[in-house]
């Protein structure tokens, strides 16, 4: 008679086929082991606690890889008691050790989803600049679109690090770019707009970028001008809607004197918190 060992190196037996089982069960047995083998191959789940890190997860692993060994080898023999155990064992250790990472999983998309927002809303801030200060070609715009469409593919299967990883060259040149446009801001006091209403909508994309790079988290606010630039932003905020419904009665001087102050409150409150110009 066959010896199994659960739990430890996994499972020997002598090579003779084992007596007195219930062959009629060998089907259901067999359903339980590719399960646990499909578990054991490529899941996401399993990718999930590999990347965990997590010791008592990849210990567990480990030992269903070793109840699957044993189980398939048990069923071969005709042992079925002890393959149905050995898998059993086998799904009990992979669903502990899924569990084991889930708390790095639900941090994993957390960290996703602040990645693939952040792509977003830089894109947008880009698209809204003048053509010619985007500083983008199409090719790159194209690219650019493809690595977070890749990105959100990823997610969609549970590939939420990967995404991530994905998603920060991108957020890295975008943010990057958006700098340097806030950083040759001074620009449109060069241009030449056709109308008020241009150079009003021009102010106040550059004001939106200044709140973007504010809310992108690159910088924290340091303790000590916390108060300043919570200031600087009421005041930006209240120039914002003076300026707006001074345009929306196309009053456009009075919108502009308004919109070019917010603007210049809101860069007062980028510096304090530590961006350079």
């Amino acid at each position: 008679m066959p010896i199994f060992v659960l739990g430890l190196i996994g499972a020997t037996a002598e090579a003779e086929m084992c007596t007195g089982e219930d062959t009629n069960r060998s089907s259901q047995i067999e359903q339980k082991i590719t399960l646990l083998e499909r578990l054991m191959e490529d899941s996401e789940p399993l990718r999930r606690a590999e990347r965990s890190g997590n010791l008592e997860a990849l210990e567990s692993i480990e030992k269903a890889r070793q109840a699957l060994s044993g189980a398939r080898s048990a069923l071969d023999s005709g042992c079925i008691s002890d393959a149905s155990a050995l898998s059993s064992e086998g799904l009990k250790l992979a669903t502990a050790a899924f569990r084991k990472s889930a708390p790095e999983s639900r941090q994993t998309r957390d960290n996703y989803e602040a990645a693939i927002q952040q792509a977003t809303t830089f894109m947008l801030s880009l698209e809204s600049q003048p053509e010619e200060m985007m500083g983008l070609s199409n090719e790159d715009v194209v690219g650019i679109e493809r690595q977070i469409d890749r990105a959100k593919l990823l997610a969609t299967d549970g590939a939420f690090e990967d995404a991530t990883q994905l998603l920060m060259p991108v957020n890295d040149r975008l943010q990057r770019r958006l700098l340097q446009i806030l950083d040759n801001k001074t620009l449109y006091y060069e241009r030449n707009f056709a109308t008020p209403a241009d150079e009003y909508s021009y102010l106040k994309d550059t004001y939106d970028g200044y709140l973007l790079l504010l809310q992108s988290g690159e910088k924290t606010v340091p303790y000590s001008a916390k108060k300043r630039v919570d200031s600087l932003l009421e005041d930006a905020s209240l120039l914002r809607a003076a300026a707006e419904n001074s345009a929306q009665a196309q009053q456009w001087q009075a919108a502009l004197l308004s919109m070019r102050e917010a603007v210049k409150f809101s860069e007062q409150a980028i510096r304090a918190v530590g961006y350079a110009y």
